[in-house]
């Protein structure tokens, strides 16, 4: 896979809060993850990290309009999403995660997790290092 050096390729998706686009967000994480080069038992963690945050976003903002956006970003040796939202409400959303299962699952799935960003004006970025698999086998 060829990538810039200098500028990751970046894949936007803005979804309504609403748990029955959790779908989307988990099928466009599945194809992104899979293009990256990370093997099936990967992406499905990736996925579920996803789902995690999804919902977490969803339940703190049910009943609102509005939207909140994901946006992945592939460079050469790192998958990295970034979440965001139009809820002002939305800061550090796993702040009352009272037995820390939410916040658990995404640190075991993801390789670096920031969950209140808040100088970067993301509602929560984490990553997975992309490993490079050599030819030769070694």
């Amino acid at each position: 896979m060829e990538m810039s050096v200098n500028s990751p390729d970046t894949i936007e998706l803005s979804l309504p809060y609403k748990a029955e686009y959790v779908s989307v967000a988990r099928l466009t994480t599945s194809g992104i993850a899979s293009r990256a080069g990370f093997d099936i038992e990967t992406v499905e963690d990736i996925k579920v990290a996803v789902s995690e945050v999804c919902n977490r976003i969803i339940s703190i903002s049910a009943g609102l309009d509005g939207h909140y956006r994901i946006i992945f970003e592939l460079h050469k040796n790192e998958f990295v999403i970034k979440f965001t939202s139009d809820n002002k409400k939305i800061k550090c959303i796993f702040d009352d995660d009272e037995n820390g299962l939410g916040i658990s699952i995404i640190k075991a799935f993801m390789d670096n997790v920031e969950f209140c960003p808040h100088t970067s004006g993301y509602t929560l970025t984490m990553s997975k290092i992309v490993e490079v698999v050599s030819d030769n086998g070694l």
